[in-house]
């Protein structure tokens, strides 16, 4: 169905204010369900708006427009001081010859945030608050106005299908400059040339340039120097080298040009800027147990422990010194970024983490009585991994000054999250149920929203079985149960997370019990690697999810 082929018949518009959450502790827009042949478009006006999807929450960004089905049940609310949604709910119809027939929703991926340029959404929808309406026949809406709404409704679900169509279609060039951007990262300090990136991209220099400003807002000399200048101001903090050598390694080859470009980006020359950082206050953050922290302004020497935190840290480009790999190393898909880490144990043992001399500590796991001992050797930051996979790595990338790095790979995500859904289409439907479980040994776990269930709930659209909802209101990141439990908690679709040494579906291994048990519902058997929701394991994860969904009922699928 193309979207020219449809007549959009507009119901009801409205402009929302929502109220900051601690306010009222209550969503501002109170859990509602879309009729049963309406569907709604949501438009964030602001940054700040959490939208609740059969109680599964994700925040949109400013310029979000996210599309929800008939009889989807969602609820609003503000996480900032000033968050707008606009709401257009409305009917669609396919058009034949002189006919209207009645269709369910356009061709776009329901629940998915499209993201509009926010400048292009406010031509189009205008700045002026137009009055909120909902037709009924002792007060008809304006004609004027009605026409006038309807056009943007459509307006609006036409760039969101040109959105569609743009990025399901190959677009190597921009690939190709992606990956320069890549290079660019990774070796600044080297002798880069505008004429080498582009035959790295395999663009004649002009055209490279243009879109290489397109996508960074910048020329690849501005931005190569620009990131040069950022490099050189930790050293210039953390390092008492000559200016020469410090220029020389983030790969100027003139200590007077370096100087001088260094004043034209900073307003200080390099020393000057130095002693200034030096001499300023250290930033102070509040932990998740609401402790201040004061930390150092460059930090170098980072040590973590918790079920994501160290994929977090490897995704912003940060490398810990120490960290609770005991178990990881047998269990992530990441065993390879390993070598060089040392191990702190489980709870950041003092003993362990003392030698390697941190400057600041990260713990997801830690032990209540050990903290004081902790907080002597370094900055301990205690952060609770309860939140979003989007939520924890914007919280690390702000103690780091890696905010950019957390954008761009959201952004990756999120792209690649609506192709693989688009490419899952005949696969599964969006809202399915699906249960995920646990089995180590004969021990068998339900899975609330974290690990492999995270991707499933939040990036396709699979909807928790009602026992699974009440875990995840209770944030009960799993539970253990009896076997005789197990049919409680089986949805339409069971995914099955075992360890690779534990996959035998031969009699009478504890998998095929399970199995059986779960029978005639869909099994996927997945090995239990995949069961984390770092940065590095869900997007690695998206390449496996074709195969996983495409497999035969009891199937295996590794690593």
């Amino acid at each position: 169905m193309r979207m020219a082929s449809l007549y959009i018949q507009l119901q009801q518009y409205e402009r929302l204010q929502l109220a900051r959450l601690s306010e009222s502790n209550s969503p501002s827009i109170p859990a509602e369900n879309i009729g049963a042949d309406c569907c709604t478009l949501l438009i964030a006006l602001d940054r700040g708006v959490r939208l609740h999807i059969n109680n599964i929450a994700q925040d949109l960004r400013q310029g979000s427009c996210i599309l929800l089905l008939p009889q989807q049940t969602f609820c609003l609310e503000g996480t900032c001081e000033q968050a707008r949604v606009i709401r257009f709910t409305f009917q669609a119809f396919e058009v034949e010859g002189l006919v209207l027939r009645h269709v369910a929703s356009p061709p776009l991926i329901p629940s998915y945030p499209y993201s509009l340029p926010f400048s292009t959404l406010k031509s189009v929808l205008g700045n002026e608050d137009l009055a909120s309406f909902q037709p009924v026949q002792s007060s008809p809406v304006p004609p004027p106005l009605l026409a006038i709404l309807q056009a943007r409704l459509q307006l609006v679900l036409g760039m969101m299908a040109q959105l569609e169509q743009t990025s399901s279609s190959p677009v190597h060039n921009e690939k190709a400059v992606q990956r320069t951007l890549s290079y660019i990262e990774q070796h600044y300090n080297e002798d880069l040339t505008v004429e080498q990136l582009a035959e790295m991209a395999g663009m004649v220099r002009w055209k490279y340039s243009k879109l290489f400003k397109a996508i960074a807002g910048k020329k690849p000399t501005d931005y190569i120097t620009e990131l040069r200048v950022k490099h050189a101001k930790r050293m210039l903090i953390s390092s008492t080298e000559p200016l020469r050598e410090i220029s020389r390694q983030v790969g100027f080859k003139d200590e007077y040009y370096f100087s001088r470009r260094f004043q034209q980006l900073t307003g200080s020359p390099p020393r000057e800027y130095a002693n200034t950082q030096l001499r300023s206050r250290r930033r102070t953050v509040t932990d998740s147990l609401g402790r201040q922290i004061r930390l150092p302004e460059v930090t170098t020497r980072v040590v973590a422990t918790g079920t994501n935190t160290l994929g977090e840290l490897l995704a912003l480009g940060i490398c810990p010194v120490g960290a609770g790999i005991a178990t990881m190393k047998s269990q992530v898909i990441y065993r390879n970024r390993l070598q060089n880490i040392s191990d702190i144990g489980l709870r950041a043992a003092p003993e362990q983490v003392s030698p390697l001399k941190p400057d600041l500590m990260l713990l997801g796991n830690y032990c209540e009585q050990q903290l004081p001992e902790l907080d002597a050797i370094a900055p301990t930051i205690v952060y609770y991994e309860t939140n979003s996979t989007y939520e924890r790595l914007r919280y690390i990338a702000s103690l780091f000054d890696r905010d950019k790095a957390a954008e761009q790979w959201i952004n990756r995500y999120e792209n690649r999250m609506r192709q693989i859904r688009r490419q899952l289409e005949d696969q599964y439907a969006a809202g399915e149920y699906a249960t995920v479980y646990l089995l180590l040994g004969t021990n068998v776990y339900v899975m609330g929203k974290t690990g492999f269930a995270a991707t499933l709930y939040e990036a396709l659209g699979f909807r928790p079985s009602l026992p699974v909802h009440r875990l995840i209101e209770d944030k009960k990141p799993w539970i253990q149960i009896r076997h005789n439990e197990i049919r409680h908690y089986t949805a339409g679709r069971n995914f099955v997370l075992v360890p690779k040494e534990e996959m035998q579906l031969n009699a009478p291994s504890p998998l095929l019990t399970l199995v059986l048990n779960l029978a005639p519902s869909k099994v996927h058997v997945v090995e239990a690697s995949w069961n984390y929701d770092d940065p590095i394991t869900r997007e690695r994860l998206l390449t496996v999810l074709p195969s996983i969904l495409a497999k035969k009922q009891h199937a295996v699928v590794q690593v």
